[in-house]
């Protein structure tokens, strides 16, 4: 997000699952899920998607009245009310989609499931809530850091250029408005908004921690990892598995991966110079090394308690630094160990999947911190009633 307008489309495209409802407990459909089981099977009738009756909820108030306040932000009721249809809106696709795809008659009464008897009426409203509150959190902090977006960033949300740049060349702004909303029910301030939000985010963790959190120490990033509990190791994998077929290999193929196994800890242990162990595990890694996930990973796995199979993880943190393992044996086969110090530029699995340093891991959970904490001793206010508004009573007939 180092750029605003590199990827508005980008933005978009995220809001949706951003603003969407909380799917922990609600499987989404998959794609075969909308085939039917057989050709002659009568389709069972499509539960009713009630919405809610947004301009009544609108109408409660005046457009200009002061809905949310947090330091010196405000947002007014105009401005609420647009939001809350967004989100609602999120919500109504999703209950379409369960009762398209599985028949579900999920509707605003309904529980979401969290065990607390939480209805999604509810859970909309404290998401907007939430939402906006985070955000207003966001322009707090980054004014008291003297963050703000740049001119060209700026620029990059007038409506004209917004047209232009999400719908392309010669664009409406009433084109806008109509592919804001058929792609997340927004509004076009509504998506300032949001943009700017996520502007100033980009703009305060760079500032603070760096692109990449380069401007926390090693020594912070080190502390940090080790009061997560994290752990850092190489390892050499001889599958006892057939990788195609899940089943086990023959007792005599297994005892020569153990056998190949005891060499390689043999050789590795007789190496006392930690620069030239690195080498060489990494040079029989190369050789032995049936783990698939040895090239995205070439330098080894650092992980949380939890992440790995408990006995892979017991003989890592059973290691000193650069100590070897005896075999490990686990469901996927013998592993030779070698513990690693934790370090910055250890790659850490992200939340996408992909591999990332665990200095920008700890950056990151560093600012949703600062954001976190500014937001607990300063907590927004609302409007008289707004936290406790049935919505319920707003259900289309």
């Amino acid at each position: 997000m180092k750029k605003l307008i590199v990827s508005l489309v980008a933005i978009l495209a995220v809001f949706g699952v951003f603003m969407s409802v909380n799917q922990k407990n609600m499987p989404m459909p998959s794609a075969t899920a909308a085939a039917p089981a057989e050709e002659t099977a009568s389709p069972a009738p499509t539960p009713e998607v009630k919405g809610l009756d947004y301009d009544a909820i609108r109408a409660l108030h005046g457009e200009e009245e002061t809905a949310i306040t947090l330091e010196d932000e405000t947002l007014d009721w105009g401005f609420y009310a647009d939001f809350l249809r967004t989100n609602g809106m999120q919500y109504e696709d999703y209950f379409r989609q369960m009762a398209a795809y599985y028949g579900v008659a999920a509707d605003w009464k309904g529980s979401i499931g969290d065990g607390q008897g939480t209805t999604y009426a509810q859970d909309l409203l404290r998401e907007n809530n939430d939402t906006l509150g985070s955000f207003m959190a966001i322009h707090a902090i980054a004014k008291e850091n003297g963050v703000s977006l740049t001119d060209e960033e700026k620029k990059a949300l007038e409506p004209e250029q917004m047209a232009v740049d999400i719908c392309g060349e010669g664009a409406t702004i009433e084109k806008l408005a109509e592919t804001l909303e058929q792609g997340s029910h927004m509004t076009i301030e509504g998506f300032q908004y949001y943009s700017e939000s996520l502007g100033l985010y980009s703009a305060l963790y760079e500032k603070i921690y760096g692109i990449n959190g380069e401007k926390l120490s090693e020594e912070e990033v080190i502390k940090a990892l080790e009061d997560e509990g994290y752990l850092s190791c190489g390892h050499i994998l001889f599958m006892t598995i057939d990788p195609m077929t899940g089943k086990e290999l023959s007792e005599e193929e297994v005892a020569a991966k153990l056998e190949q196994a005891q060499k390689l800890v043999e050789e590795l242990r007789a190496i006392k110079d930690p620069e030239e162990l690195k080498k060489r595990f990494a040079e029989l890694k190369e050789q032995y090394c049936e783990d698939t996930g040895k090239t995205a990973y070439p330098d080894g796995y650092t992980f949380t308690p939890g992440t790995m199979v408990q006995e892979f993880e017991a003989a890592t943190k059973a290691l000193g630094s650069y100590e070897i393992s005896d075999p490990v044996k686990t469901s996927y086969g013998y592993h030779v160990i070698m513990r690693l110090p934790l370090s910055g530029d250890s790659q850490i699995m992200s939340a996408q999947g992909t591999p990332t340093t665990a200095r920008s891991i700890v950056s990151e959970n560093a600012i949703t911190k600062l954001l976190d904490d500014y937001y607990a001793e300063h907590p927004a206010s609302y409007m008289e009633g707004l936290e406790k508004l049935d919505l319920t009573q707003f259900i289309q007939k």
